[in-house]
């Protein structure tokens, strides 16, 4: 029903008198009503398929198909469940009446009707038919509107946890960033002054990785970091993590390491990469290596820019004696060179260049 067209209802009647019809149309003759009249059921059941009616006025007896059972078709229709219907007939004993409402009637007024009544029922059950549909378009609009808040509110959140992860990652390699490593770094400073608990740190930057970017460009050059960074996390487990620290340094915490097992972490990592292929896509793929540097907390300092320091300055000291192994903060250098951590051989030619260059 279109409730702003015109506030016109849709009425039909169906009785297999036409005099019938007559005396009923003229009382609800109005300006208000657009009448139609149907003298069988076959003919009102097509005139129920064809159009959307407000109301419906049903004889009982009638040839063909008696009221009940135009009543019961109409009401299997599902566009017509709640379109009001109205019994018009003689037999008003209590049986009819009760069987009239069980096939679905809302109401039931016997003929001889009386006129006004009869003005007054259409039009008790119109405005109940009225204010049902602006109901249920009102409770349709809540609805919609209830789902789209819903889904703006998960869009929200989706955008915030988003959000919060970038915030915290690094957008090329999926690790974390410094403000995470700074932020946690603190955190496990003052755990280990309540508590005594210790952590490590592993710091290490890939060996001559300018000469990957000059020999293969900077998208692949960016490709391979984060082919390294999933190296890292294949390594370590929870609670230890990694860091993308800047271009092509990387950070290792270990909550609860002391130095010994940090150094055996840093030694895997380092293997690890050895036996690495990085940047399959390009002819031979190319190899990586890097220099690693060991800090660890409380042994070697007591704050959070100290024990990064002291990590990066190991691994400086690992580069200026020959890259590729592994070293801690009182100078010892572990596992130098292309050796039995690698279960490859000595990468080939095309890419022997990358990693004996000069370049840190």
């Amino acid at each position: 029903m279109d409730l702003n067209q015109h506030n016109r209802f849709k009425i039909l009647i169906v009785d297999d008198v036409p005099k019938n019809i007559q005396v009923a149309a003229s009382i609800l003759q109005n300006d208000t009503y657009q009448i139609a009249f149907a003298q069988d059921g076959p003919t009102a059941l097509a005139q129920v398929e064809s159009n959307r009616f407000d109301l419906i006025l049903l004889d009982i007896m009638m040839p063909q198909m008696d009221g009940y059972e135009v009543c019961r078709r109409i009401r299997n229709r599902p566009d017509n469940r709640d379109t009001p219907i109205i019994f018009l007939t003689a037999k008003n004993d209590t049986d009819s009446v009760v069987k009239g409402f069980a096939m679905g009637a809302m109401d039931y007024l016997s003929k001889p009707f009386n006129g006004a009544e009869l003005q007054a029922r259409v039009t008790t059950h119109l405005e109940l038919y009225r204010s049902k549909k602006a109901i249920e378009e009102v409770n349709r609009r809540l609805r919609l509107e209830m789902a789209e808040r819903i889904k703006t509110e998960e869009e929200l959140k989706l955008s915030k946890e988003k959000y919060r992860y970038l915030s915290l990652h690094d957008n090329l390699t999926g690790l974390f960033n410094t403000r995470y490593l700074y932020r946690s770094l603190q955190e496990l400073v003052d755990k280990g002054r309540r508590l005594g608990t210790i952590f490590s740190l592993i710091f290490f930057d890939i060996d001559n990785f300018k000469r990957v970017v000059d020999a293969h460009g900077h998208l692949n050059g960016s490709k391979a970091l984060a082919e390294v960074a999933a190296v890292l996390e294949s390594c370590i487990t929870e609670p230890s993590y990694g860091v993308a620290y800047g271009g092509d340094e990387f950070v290792v915490v270990l909550p609860g390491h002391e130095k010994v097992r940090a150094l055996q972490e840093a030694q895997e990592i380092r293997a690890r990469l050895l036996r690495t292929v990085f940047l399959a896509n390009v002819e031979n793929g190319v190899r990586l290596q890097a220099s690693f540097g060991v800090s660890t907390y409380p042994d070697d300092a007591g704050n959070i820019t100290a024990i990064l320091a002291r990590a990066d300055q190991a691994m400086f000291n690992v580069k200026s004696r020959g890259k590729n192994a592994v070293g801690d903060v009182d100078g010892a250098i572990l596992l130098h060179g292309l050796d039995e951590a690698a279960d490859e051989p000595v990468p080939s030619p095309c890419t022997q260049h990358v990693l004996n260059g000069e370049e840190a």
